[in-house]
């Protein structure tokens, strides 16, 4: 009976070697190879990473872009305040160029030989170019302070002059605080527009 239990499970034995694939002793280089197989998308995986190369980032440019400039001229009065004289200034070249024109004429002249022409402490409210050419420049109420004749025909032709230089100007008419006025200092009718004079 005892012999009869051995057997049986003996032949059970090697029947379920049977099934799953027999009791030898597994191959190893299948064995390997399976795990090679395995291995593969690890290793791809791997390689891929090891491939990616770190690109170097697009370095912004360290040099500040210079902003382009632009030579003007500016009318001043001369020492013996008699005539116009010409101070060349570069400024930046920027969209409203002639306000910005007229700013750099208010701070006056840097050359020790030229005289301003508009009184101290006299701002610019706006400027209006129209298509016909006509330029209104709107000046507070301070450029009343011109003590005489010459001051205001040479303040009025300096501005004129000025902006003549550009040309979508043709003529140049003043306003004092959003008024439209026909003169400055009650010395000269700027009832018409005025053109520049190169004269002076």
């Amino acid at each position: 009976m005892r012999n009869t239990i051995i057997v049986i499970l003996a032949f059970v034995l090697l029947s379920i070697c049977m099934l799953s694939g027999g009791c030898a002793k597994p191959d190893q280089a299948k064995i390997k190879e399976w795990q090679d197989l395995l291995k593969i998308p690890l290793d791809k995986e791997k390689a891929a990473n090891n491939a990616k190369t770190v690109l170097p980032q697009k370095k912004e440019n360290s040099k500040s872009t210079v902003a382009a400039s632009l030579p003007i001229n500016l009318y001043f009065a001369d020492s013996s305040g008699n005539k116009l004289i010409v101070e060349e200034r570069d400024i930046t070249k920027v969209e409203g160029i002639a306000r910005r024109t007229m700013e750099e004429l208010l701070k006056g002249p840097a050359n020790v030989e030229a005289v301003q022409v508009i009184p101290d402490g006299t701002r610019l409210l706006d400027i209006n170019i129209k298509p016909d050419g006509l330029c209104i420049v709107d000046l507070s109420s301070e450029v009343r302070g011109v003590l005489n004749k010459d001051q205001e025909r040479l303040m009025v032709y300096g501005v004129a002059n000025t902006l003549g230089q550009f040309p979508s100007v043709k003529s140049v008419s003043f306003m004092i605080d959003g008024q439209k006025v026909d003169s400055i200092g009650g010395y000269m009718n700027l009832s018409a527009p005025v053109q520049a004079n190169y004269d002076l």
